[in-house]
């Protein structure tokens, strides 16, 4: 035999006749995730450490060039054109756009796009940044 209930609270149901419907999602109801807005860089360690950059396009260019969303211009290890971020849906990809000396994360030096996400960090020439979306 059950206890009573401690004073204040309602007696506890009977669930044990209660009956679980497995739900199947339904495509045509899915709900889309919020897309991400904007593309956000900052370089924390190299000749232009504190520079921001904030990008709302699909593409973010970084280089050496005055056209680039992040002109990384007094680092003249960097190339004129030397890697991009591809929005694709609410992923990221980092690429190297053919530079000299490559983009790394960590100490590999990336040869296809990669996969980012928050707080990213990668290295072009004496430059590193970080990358966050929102």
């Amino acid at each position: 035999m059950e206890s009573p209930p401690p004073e204040g609270r309602p007696p506890r149901e009977d669930l044990s006749a209660t009956r679980v419907v497995p739900v199947r999602p339904r495509p045509d109801r899915q709900l889309e995730p919020e897309r991400l807005s904007f593309m956000n860089l900052e370089v924390v360690g190299g000749p232009m450490d504190g520079v921001t950059a904030r990008v709302t396009n699909d593409v973010l260019t970084l280089g050496r060039a005055a056209q680039c969303d992040l002109p990384l211009r007094l680092d003249p290890l960097v190339s004129t054109r030397h890697a991009r971020i591809v929005r694709e849906g609410n992923s990221f990809y980092l690429e190297d756009a053919g530079s000299r000396n490559g983009t790394y994360i960590g100490e590999q030096r990336i040869e296809d796009r990669t996969l980012i996400g928050p707080g990213s960090l990668f290295v072009l020439g004496n430059t590193c940044v970080e990358f966050t979306p929102g």
